[in-house]
């Protein structure tokens, strides 16, 4: 994400055959990292993102100490994990935390030697390379859905056998029909009583009910922004974009997040009248790149929305937990067809008033990218510029990034041109 942690990573790379010793330095610059993050955030950064920016680092912080953690994937439902008092960490936030320090490339190596297929993107290929080498203590357990992607029960599958500990599958039919409702609640109850059983702890209905208050306020407040979107927008760089999809996924019933998004819609910044405002979908590069620069936060060109930074959000009701969470995982919009994620892209680009659409396709990332041409369509039939970028959003050494900043500078002209 910045040189610092560039240069942070040249370190460990010294020390990256002597696991202990490797461990041992990660740990200890995490620990500074999120002291600071924590007690000292940047002054010039709204409090949210500060907060987003925090949680983040920390969630990978609890697996580089191995303290009660589960890993997952983004498609969870993590408040279950939470009220047990387990610390979920996004396998893909693990991989992106090695790419921000250019060492993602140790972990892929290792998924390469063991026969992993390069086809399989390296979000997936590095966190595996992780556990086959034991960079990282193990988790508790290891969760997934079958949202958004097919290498989800493989990946996770594997990373639980390397490690030896339970692994939970959470099968979310495709089609967002209510009648798949009762099928994914009467599995959230399996979960429950497997979670109990690691945990050796009864489970606390009372206590998810209070990690989804929390995630309904920060739901109100985030909407309360949304609402300013048209003219207004909130100050964040592309890795910070990074850290929302991250946190807002799998911490979204931490209070921490709740608190720090009261003032969300308050700190939205006007959009200068010569700004271009463009619509992120799916996700952008990790590491450190001239995309970043491109598209800073005080430029004329701003990230004014991001697909999966919204995605996530359903009305959970307190009273009804389990069924609510149920529901949040069956009508998510990327648990149905590429139309449905249309609709919903179209109406984040009404909502946040955008100029021009970028679709990052990551390579390996079948799901995303095979929708692309239809999408293309739907916003151009809207007389909304589209533009797709192919590229690893892992990888840091995979791409030019010469190439993808005269694309980008070439659709920004167009943009231009429009007004």
């Amino acid at each position: 994400m910045s040189r610092k942690s560039v240069r942070f990573g040249s370190f460990l790379r010294n020390h990256i055959d002597d696991k202990d010793r490797f461990k041992k330095w990660l740990q200890l610059g995490m620990a500074f990292e999120n002291f600071r993050r924590k007690y000292f955030p940047d002054r010039d950064r709204p409090r949210f993102v500060n907060t987003v920016n925090h949680l983040a680092l920390e969630e990978v912080y609890h697996a580089v100490k191995g303290e009660k953690t589960a890993w997952v994937n983004l498609m969870n439902p993590s408040e279950l994990l939470l009220s047990a008092g387990l610390r979920p960490v996004s396998a893909e936030g693990i991989s992106g935390a090695l790419s921000s320090m250019h060492l993602e490339d140790t972990a892929i190596s290792v998924s390469s030697q063991a026969g992993i297929s390069d086809s399989l993107c390296t979000f997936h290929r590095a966190s595996l390379g992780v556990s086959l080498r034991k960079l990282l203590p193990p988790p508790k357990l290891v969760m997934t859905t079958s949202i958004l992607c097919d290498g989800n029960l493989p990946t996770f599958k594997r990373i639980a056998g390397e490690y030896d500990v339970p692994f939970i599958l959470i099968d979310v039919p495709r089609g967002r029909k209510q009648e798949a409702v009762g099928y994914v609640l009467s599995q959230l109850k399996d979960v429950i009583v497997t979670i109990q059983e690691i945990t050796g702890k009864p489970f606390k209905m009372d206590e998810l009910s209070l990690r989804l208050s929390y995630e309904r306020e920060l739901i109100n407040n985030l909407e309360k922004a949304r609402l300013r979107a048209h003219d207004s927008y909130l100050p964040q760089h592309l890795y910070e974009h990074m850290n929302s999809l991250y946190v807002l996924h799998t911490l979204a019933g931490d209070p921490r997040i709740a608190l720090g998004s009261r003032n969300v819609a308050e700190s939205l910044k006007v959009i200068p009248e010569n700004a271009k405002r463009i619509l992120w979908l799916h996700i952008p590069p990790y590491y450190d790149n001239e995309l970043f620069e491109l598209f800073s936060p005080n430029s004329e060109n701003l990230v004014v929305g991001n697909e999966l930074m919204w995605d996530w959000i359903y009305p959970v009701d307190p009273d009804r937990p389990l069924e609510s969470l149920a529901k949040k995982l069956v009508f998510n919009p990327l648990c149905g067809s590429v139309v449905d994620r249309g609709e919903f892209c179209l109406g984040l680009a009404r909502d946040f008033n955008v100029d021009g659409v970028i679709h990052f396709s990551h390579w390996g990332c079948r799901q995303s990218s095979g929708g692309v041409p239809f999408l293309k369509r739907l916003f151009e039939s809207e007389k909304i510029p589209f533009l797709e970028l192919t590229g690893d959003c892992v990888d840091h050494s995979s791409q030019g990034a010469g190439q993808l900043r005269t694309r980008v500078e070439a659709f920004l002209e167009i943009l231009e041109n429009r007004r």
